[in-house]
Parts: structure tokens; C-alpha cells; sequence
């Protein structure tokens, strides 16, 4: 008979405002729900939820979740965000854990004061039974930078609501962008590019305060998307956009690179180098020639790098990826505790 395990999802403190990464935490959970297993989200508070997407996902709170007696290591599994990796060995610690690495850039934590080699040393840490990322960017950086073995890591992919984010029948001299990363690049872009002429006519909009719904609308209206995110362990924005049909300008955040490199095929992208203010003016320059001289050769390619967007950013493959992370990382269970 095989062996069943109960998954235990850390996710707190509590936060209302969007962030993608939250989200596709519970769709992570949801996926390995979905699969047969048993997972459920630590929260501060069991009653909470974001408010801004979709989700029906079991929770529990943290305080709750300690004075538990049932938790038991052969049935029981901590899954960590990365930004938690130095309470790895506190927190539940007689549980194995797996870590949910979304963004390499965090590998090392948020603190500029961290040490690297004790976060080094973390990730050799015996009850770490696992590793999963988001991105072929960050399974590389996992693998060949940190060295681990890539028996230990598996990249899940993410997947987009594909029921929201899809072409609209509609679209405005609109661009589209999301201010929360990076604040300052925005203002100065937006204060840039309202001072061309070429760029007259057209429209920035700010993407906040939005439910997941109303982004994909704007998404959906939209002809360009300005992409702030620096660093991403993956780039959703990136991919939601696109998936909406519009034209990427902006920073892949290293993780978003796989995305841009879908978009550049189909001259539907300008990738933008880190700090470049330069480079957002010359592409959307590019963009806006381009919707000048043809505008529907353009949709044409928009619309194909949705379609390919969409099929490689599906649930479908995000549910098999999670499949096959799984089968990878239960046997790694076993051998924690065997040691």
C-alpha cells in the first residue's frame, strides 16, 4: 500500500494586498489536492484569505497547527517559502521539509546583513528533503550555482488562469503595468515617455488595488504591457499579459526570460536590461511604429504567443509537473528519515 503524507503549507503573516507569489502558493496546494494527497495552508488566522483571487484551499492556523499531537514525521511534511529558510531547523522541527524556492532571487533571504554560508549550509540541512522552483532560470541557479543535486530539485510550473487570461475583442491605445515593483522606474518611464510626441495618443495604465479579475480585463483592453519586476523568480505579470495578447517591454527579472524568449520569436517583446530607462523608450518606440505601419500583422503575432503562452502555462502542466515533483521527492522523504 503506499504510504500517504500530509502536507502543511507555511504562509504567514497574513497579507491582503496582491502578490503572485501567494497565490500561486495556493495553487500549488490545490494542484497537490487535486493529485490525491492531503494539503492544507498555515495562516495566522484559519479564517483568512486575500480577498483578491479564487481560492478554496483548507487552511489552518499556525498557533493551532503547534499545539497539534497528532503531527507525526512519517505522515507529516512541512512545505517552506525560501524567505524561510533560516528557521528552517525551528520551525516544527521534528518534521521533514520541503522548500518552495519562488524566486532565487531570495534564495539568501530578504536581510542585506544574512550570512551566505550559513543559508548554504541550510540547504544541506537533513530534514530538507526537497526543493522545488519556478523557473528554468532558478532550477539552474539551484543545481549549478548552489551545486545541488538536481535529484533534490524540481521545477513546478506555473500555471495562468486561463479562463481569465485570454485575448479580449477589444483593444485601446493602452499600455499596462504594475507599479508595485521597482516604484521609482515606473514614475520615471511614465514621466518620460508623456513627453514624446510619438507617444501621444496613447495611454499608461497603472495595474493596483485590482482583484484578478479586473487585471486580466485591463490586460485584455490592452495593446503593450511594461514590465517593472526585477527581480522574478519566474514573471507572472509577464506571462499573464502576454497571454492577453499584448506586447512585452521591460525587465524579465531574470526568471521571466523563458517568457520573453516566447514573445521575441514571435517580435511580439523588447526585453529591457535591468535600471535601462533608455531601453523602455526605445521599445515602446518599436512597439508604437509597429501598430503604426501594421496593427493587424501584429495581432496576428500577439495572438500566436498567447496560444503558446497559454498551452506551456496551463493547469494541465502544471498539475503533471506537480505530479512528477511527487514521485521525485517522496522517496527523498524516506531517506530523511532513515538518517
Amino acid at each position: 500500500m503506499m504510504k500517504t503524507y500530509r502536507y502543511w503549507f507555511a504562509l504567514h503573516p497574513d497579507i491582503n494586498r496582491a502578490i503572485g507569489g501567494v497565490k500561486q502558493a495556493h495553487r500549488l496546494v490545490e494542484q497537490i489536492n487535486s493529485l490525491g494527497h492531503r494539503a492544507t495552508v498555515i495562516q495566522d488566522k484559519p479564517e483568512f484569505h486575500p480577498g483578491w483571487f479564487q481560492s478554496n484551499v483548507p487552511t489552518i492556523g499556525y498557533k493551532e497547527l503547534k499545539e497539534r499531537r497528532d503531527l507525526n514525521p512519517e505522515q507529516d511534511v512541512v512545505i517552506l517559502p525560501e524567505t524561510f529558510i533560516h528557521i528552517l531547523d525551528k520551525y516544527i522541527p521534528h518534521l521533514p521539509k520541503i522548500l518552495f524556492n519562488q524566486n532565487g532571487s531570495y534564495t539568501f533571504g530578504l536581510n542585506q546583513d544574512m550570512n551566505p554560508n550559513a543559508v548554504l549550509q541550510a540547504y544541506q540541512h537533513p530534514s530538507l528533503a526537497h526543493i522545488l522552483c519556478v523557473s528554468q532560470a532558478d532550477f539552474l541557479f539551484l543545481t549549478d550555482a548552489l551545486g545541488l543535486d538536481s535529484k533534490r530539485v524540481n521545477r513546478v510550473v506555473n500555471s495562468i488562469e486561463s479562463d481569465l487570461f485570454l485575448p479580449g475583442p477589444i483593444k485601446r491605445k493602452q499600455i499596462a503595468y504594475m507599479p508595485r515593483k521597482n516604484k521609482a522606474d515606473a514614475k520615471i518611464v511614465h514621466a518620460l515617455l508623456a513627453r514624446k510626441a510619438w507617444f501621444q495618443g496613447w495611454e499608461l495604465k497603472p495595474l493596483q488595488g485590482l482583484s484578478l479579475q479586473e487585471v486580466s480585463i485591463a490586460l485584455q483592453e490592452s495593446l503593450g504591457f511594461l514590465s517593472f519586476g526585477h527581480p522574478e523568480g519566474f514573471g507572472l505579470p509577464l506571462a499573464e499579459a502576454a497571454a492577453c495578447g499584448c506586447y512585452l517591454i521591460g525587465y524579465s527579472g531574470i526568471g521571466g526570460r523563458e517568457v520573453f524568449e516566447i514573445a521575441l520569436k514571435n517580435s511580439t517583446g523588447y526585453e529591457v536590461s535591468f535600471g535601462d530607462w533608455k531601453g523602455f523608450i526605445q521599445g515602446a518606440k518599436e512597439f508604437v511604429s509597429l501598430c503604426d505601419k501594421n496593427v493587424k500583422s501584429l495581432m496576428k503575432d500577439l495572438a500566436c504567443t498567447s496560444k503558446l503562452i497559454r498551452k506551456q502555462y496551463s493547469t494541465v502542466e502544471m498539475r503533471t509537473s506537480v505530479a512528477n515533483a511527487i514521485a521525485d521527492w517522496e522517496p527523498n522523504l524516506q531517506k530523511v528519515l532513515t538518517h
